[in-house]
């Protein structure tokens, strides 16, 4: 069998009862956490310029833009809400595609589910078929999909695994389904020399558009490839060209589940998860050996080649830049003793005790770490901080607070969700909407969720 067969067939035969119950709390868990992030995110500058976008188009009402006033048409609406979603970077990650899955995913199957009166079961079908798709694409192709070709992993695999998903919710058939992954590949898109600007989580946002025009287009007759995973023009071959393949993931899809096996990352810290373990070293050092920042001569972190290509920004002038400099999350924690939302943004970025210690923040490659480092795990970080009284700290971290091995409880899950609904919302609608949120597969129809989305 085919590639493109193995993908395609997973999409038309998953059922929801294939899904063990892990992979199903997984993906409530994710799909409630992105939505949080996605109204935090309305609110920021990119959600906000591609909601005027938006409106401005006057597409068909028929889904709604979070955290606005208005609906849009769903590829649209999808592209709004997935730029919002990805705004703040605050939004989860699967460890095996290297990337950002519910973002994505939500963005397109509210948009579309919302549209065509799917049902909260339906949605949730849907992510974990998506998610899975994108997960095992990821674990055939990543670290050097991103790593040596540049290539955004949330908006390239997110467009393979948003058409799937979004070709599943519209009952299409094998041969659309073909089609639909055809065109996706074509549509794949996105690099990382645009992390730190607005245009990373539009990047997400194009994916869950792409992924419902894809299925969209076929749905109408549309036409595409249907080899897109096979022969010397197959998505590896173009978009990792010359890079090793690990094509035995895609033959596990569906015998195997990611959701499963490793889950879902939920970040605690709204900044780049590989940032994660350092953090969380720098606030045991707060907290536990009582170091604070005119302690501090220097610090310096090791991580993985992965970690040093995506966050070595050094230096911090705003908010988006702070999110991709490990400096300056842990210089927040050493200053703070807690890395908030709030703190990355205005003067806060400024803050002296922060700006210094970032500039006397050295990240370096760590061999040892990469040695014992595995492809679809967290990044582990060492940190050192050295004092001015020549004590030395010394912390190795392998897996960070949120990771699916030291996840978030319940109620810190909700506690995220609150923080970033409140700027929207006030609380008598959060609590309804985190009832709502957290039942989602026994709703008839998801606009029960989308309704509440709405600002009024």
């Amino acid at each position: 069998m085919s590639y493109t067969d193995i993908i395609a067939d997973f999409t038309l035969n998953a059922q929801f009862s294939d899904f063990p119950d892990r992979a199903k709390d997984q993906a409530r868990m994710g799909m409630f956490d992105a939505i949080g992030c996605a109204i935090a995110g309305s609110q920021q500058p990119a959600g906000e310029i591609s909601a005027k976008w938006a409106r401005g188009c006057q597409s068909a009402p028929t889904a709604t833009v979070w955290g606005t006033d208005f609906k849009a048409a769903p590829h649209d609406a999808a592209l709004v809400n997935g730029t919002s979603g990805h705004a703040l970077d605050y939004d989860d990650v699967i460890w095996s595609l290297a990337g950002h899955p519910s973002v994505v995913l939500n963005a397109a199957l509210y948009a579309l589910g919302e549209a065509t009166n799917a049902s909260g079961e339906d949605v949730l079908l849907c992510y974990m078929i998506g998610a899975e798709v994108m997960a095992k694409i990821g674990l055939s192709t990543q670290p050097q999909h991103s790593l040596v070709g540049g290539w955004h992993a949330t908006s390239t695999v997110g467009t393979i695994g948003a058409s799937m998903a979004c070709s599943r919710m519209l009952g299409l058939s094998k041969d659309a389904t073909t089609n639909a992954l055809g065109m996706a590949v074509s549509m794949s898109s996105g690099n990382v020399s645009n992390f730190g600007t607005m245009t990373k989580p539009f990047q997400a946002g194009m994916a869950a558009r792409n992924g419902i025009e894809a299925a969209q287009w076929v749905s109408l007759g549309f036409t595409a490839t249907q080899n897109s995973f096979d022969g010397k023009r197959s998505f590896h071959n173009i978009y990792s060209r010359d890079l090793p393949a690990k094509m035995e993931a895609l033959e596990d899809l569906g015998k195997t589940y990611e959701l499963d096996r490793t889950g879902i990352l939920i970040k605690p810290y709204p900044c780049g998860a590989a940032s994660h373990t350092a953090i969380d070293a720098a606030l045991m050092l707060y907290h536990e050996n009582g170091v604070r920042p005119d302690d501090v001569e220097k610090i310096e972190i090791g991580v993985t080649e992965y970690t040093y290509d995506k966050l070595n920004v050094t230096t911090v002038g705003d908010e988006l830049q702070g999110k991709f400099s490990i400096a300056y999350p842990v210089a927040r924690a050493l200053a703070d003793g807690e890395v908030l939302l709030a703190k990355f943004g205005g003067e806060h970025v400024n803050d002296p005790d922060v700006q210094r210690l970032v500039g006397i923040t050295e990240m370096y490659h760590d061999e040892e770490i990469e040695k014992n480092w595995v492809m679809g795990t967290n990044r582990p970080c060492r940190t050192i901080v050295t004092l001015k009284n020549g004590e030395k700290h010394e912390k190795l971290m392998e897996k960070s607070k949120g990771d699916p091995a030291n996840p978030l409880t319940r109620e810190e899950l909700r506690d995220k969700f609150r923080d970033c609904t409140k700027l929207c919302f006030d609380d008598a609608r959060i609590e309804e909407m985190i009832t709502t949120i957290e039942g989602v597969d026994q709703l008839d129809q998801i606009s029960e969720i989308t309704g509440l989305l709405a600002k009024n």
